[in-house]
């Protein structure tokens, strides 16, 4: 069963059955479950969050959470970014998905429907839900980077970023300063001769930091799609390939290469 809705009105899900929301961000998605957790007691609530994947041992700290009854009327279990479930970790979640307990409720929340085992989606009540940026005062870039996580809507609309100087784009620990800045490091690159292209390039590659990688492809796949001087036929292989990085369960990517294919791809002919 599914339902597409573009305002929450989740409130009214009822215990003993497991769902699936899916919608444009996870931060979008957290702001929905505000009025659903809100009803409920503090201890009666369970958020899975991952930092890379979801594994066994989450999916145990699911099942013994639910092993007791609720202090209130019902127990939630939200689980951020879904998708991210090794396969181990589904197997061991089925079970559970289909015959929650009756006074349980169980929300997946994904961006990538598609990426979710069929086992894990055929047991769940997909739930859409629509987010719709202020689009009129905000630029394609940014209209972009609010449907990836709506908690930058508020401060691209007022200009609460800076553009960071080369050595802090990488240790900075402010995304959307970090984000834009990736953009604008990207493209002023692109600007210079080969040589210094190539060493922009080398520094990039030492970057061993997976969480960055997934920001940069982000950044670098909407490049790809704006680029007229790319062939369509190989702005597709790379964003897929960008594409792949953002659904990785695993950071096991060699990142030498992958900066070396991203930034030659984007740079065209002009070599």
């Amino acid at each position: 069963m599914e339902l597409n809705t573009t305002k929450s009105d989740l409130a009214g899900l009822k215990p003993g059955k497991s769902f699936c929301i899916v919608t444009h961000n996870i931060s979008y998605a957290e702001k929905l479950m505000t009025d659903v957790i809100s009803l409920n007691d503090p201890y009666d609530v369970l958020s899975i969050r991952p930092d890379n994947n979801i594994g066994i041992e989450e999916i145990r700290k699911i099942i013994d959470f639910l092993t007791f009854s609720p202090q209130g009327d019902s127990k939630i279990i939200v689980v951020y970014e879904a998708d991210k479930m090794t396969q181990e970790a589904a197997n061991a979640f089925l079970k559970t998905l289909e015959e929650p307990p009756s006074y349980s409720m169980i929300i997946l929340i994904t961006t990538r429907w598609n990426s979710l085992l069929p086992t894990v989606k055929s047991r769940v009540q997909r739930i859409f839900v629509k987010f719709v940026p202020e689009s009129e005062r905000l630029n394609d870039f940014e209209r972009y980077l609010v449907l990836w996580n709506s908690e930058f809507e508020e401060r691209l609309l007022s200009g609460d970023y800076e553009i960071l100087p080369e050595e802090e784009v990488f240790e900075s620990e402010d995304i959307l300063n970090q984000i834009m800045s990736i953009k604008e490091l990207i493209e002023k690159y692109l600007q210079k001769d080969i040589k210094e292209y190539v060493k922009f390039i080398s520094r990039m590659s030492k970057l061993n930091d997976f969480d960055f990688l997934r920001k940069f492809a982000k950044v670098i796949a909407w490049l790809f799609f704006n680029r007229d001087e790319i062939r369509i036929e190989e702005k597709i292989e790379y964003l897929k390939v960008c594409d792949e990085i953002q659904k990785s369960k695993l950071a096991n990517f060699n990142y030498g290469l992958t900066y070396h294919t991203l930034l030659l791809g984007i740079r065209g002919e002009n070599l």
